[in-house]
């Protein structure tokens, strides 16, 4: 036999058994599972939802194949990332939305036709099926009404997560409950509680971007179904220095000891950036906050967890406001432009504060919550400020929902004037030491998320968590600017 012979051989059997390698998918008896979640920048046309959709829905196929040849399991994609969050009005909302069938019907669109589908609908459950990988979207739904008391239009449009098996059949359907000013969509009647399994023995749940702040669905997930897997869809707009994106993904991952997989939309001109997959209280095993327009795939291993045993407890019922449209909120919302990433900034002058001029040892406190602090700070910045924060009370979210809050942070403040706190700007002080500690009642009405922040808007490397006393160390190469902060925020169970 030839030499060359031979190499066509062994080039045979190397194609043979990569081909095996990457279409391996994880198993009951496996320990883990392969997830993926995509930081996506959608292409956008104005009132042009053809073009919209199409170019959307091709890049989507692009990254499911991509995932695919890396094993992934399921691959999750975010809020508004096949339609933006460029909508039109609800009177326009019909050309950019999809009927949804049920998951009881266990349609597979790809399979067959239905009155309503649309055809980006069908092009991703062909995608599941063909790279045989759960995907996950979120699209816009209309639902015909047929009450006595229907819109204009007789047509109900939702914030909707889709999930499709390995076979491209409809498995789940979540639709928003906590809507975040968003007058192009309707609240669900009846609002459900959303999980969905695999045939990789993990149960997953699932809500959409600004349902992490509230109890319903996402603590009904965790404390009641104890289901430890959680699908995150998310267009958020990131809010110093309290509310970042990863910042709250990996707090309320920490908190409730989950696996959390967020896919997070992508335009950081307009402060959407922000997606990881977490590992609970192992802290993120992927995280990006994107200064740059830009696509990215993030795929990681996850160990499956056994279950939590958490007591349910009656929460109070919370009022929703009437609202204007997200884009003209924003325009309104005091904000701060770094580098391409802008960012929303809270009124940190409601809180109670105190400057850091070096080393400190001090209790602070504000509506009789104390927070203790000690702080090792070698070199202070004379142009830029560092101060602790405490807060005890009822805080504002977009202006239209109000959520009980409790704080204790180290923050940045680009000068003297509190209105500057919440900055990120560059700062050659450095700290040694950061350690923070206060009494959270750790209740099924409370989220306690402790978490810091680095230069880049992700969490440190270096902190560690005792019965919720913070302690934070990091030298001078990894702090330009920090905020290192613990926070409970009490949550309402209904709207």
């Amino acid at each position: 036999m030839s030499n060359n012979t031979n190499w066509r051989w062994v080039l045979f059997y190397l194609l043979i058994a990569y081909t095996r390698s990457s279409s391996q998918a994880s198993t009951p008896d496996s320990k883990s599972y392969i997830a993926a979640v995509v930081e996506f920048a959608p292409e956008s046309m104005t009132n042009n939802s053809v073009f919209t959709l199409q170019s959307n829905t091709f890049e989507y196929e692009k990254l499911i194949e991509n995932a695919t040849k890396q094993n992934a399991d399921i691959i999750v994609f975010p809020e508004d990332g096949i339609t933006s969050y460029n909508l039109p009005m609800k009177n326009e909302m019909d050309a950019w939305a999809t009927v949804i069938p049920s998951a009881k019907a266990k349609y597979t669109p790809c399979a067959s036709n239905m009155t309503g589908v649309s055809e980006t609908l069908k092009r991703i459950s062909c995608a599941a099926k063909k790279n045989k990988i759960y995907v996950v979207i979120n699209i816009a739904e209309k639902e015909a009404c047929t009450s006595n008391d229907c819109p204009k239009k007789k047509t109900y449009y939702y914030n909707t997560n889709v999930v499709f098996d390995r076979n491209g059949t409809i498995i789940a359907k979540y639709r928003k409950i906590n809507l975040y000013i968003e007058p192009e969509f309707d609240r669900p009647k009846h609002p459900e509680v959303v999980t969905f399994d695999t045939d990789f023995g993990v149960k997953f749940g699932t809500f959409i971007c600004f349902d992490i702040m509230f109890a319903e669905p996402a603590l009904s997930l965790t404390r009641d179904l104890e289901i430890n897997d959680i699908v995150f869809t998310t267009a958020w707009f990131s809010e110093t220095p309290f509310l970042t994106a990863v910042q709250t993904q990996a707090g309320w991952a920490y908190a409730e000891n989950v696996n959390l997989l967020a896919a997070g939309y992508n335009n950081p001109s307009r402060g959407s950036t922000g997606s990881g997959i977490y590992l609970g209280r192992n802290g993120p095993s992927k995280a990006i906050m994107l200064f740059n327009q830009t696509t990215k795939l993030l795929v990681a291993e996850v160990p499956k967890m056994k279950a939590l045993s958490l007591k349910s407890q009656e929460i109070p019922e919370s009022k929703e406001n009437k609202h204007a449209h997200i884009h003209d909120e924003l325009r309104r919302k005091r904000e701060v432009v770094e580098e391409s990433l802008k960012l929303l900034r809270d009124n940190v002058s409601l809180y109670q504060t105190e400057i850091l001029n070096g080393n400190a040892t001090k209790t602070l406190c504000h509506n009789n919550h104390c927070c203790n602090f000690t702080i090792q700070m070698p070199n202070v910045d004379p142009n830029v400020q560092y101060r602790i924060v405490v807060f005890n009370g009822i805080r504002n979210l977009a202006k239209i929902r109000w959520i009980g809050a409790r704080f204790c942070a180290v923050i940045q403040c680009s000068d003297n004037n509190i209105e500057s706190c919440g900055s990120v700007v560059n700062s050659t002080a450095t700290f040694d030491e950061i350690r923070i500690s206060g009494k959270f009642e750790d209740s099924r009405n409370s989220l306690i998320m402790p978490n810091t922040l680095n230069k880049l808007l992700l969490p440190l490397q270096n902190w560690t968590d005792y019965d919720r006393d913070i302690k934070s160390t990091a030298s001078s190469n990894n702090i330009a600017y920090l905020f290192s902060i613990l926070m409970a925020f009490l949550l309402a169970r209904f709207l």
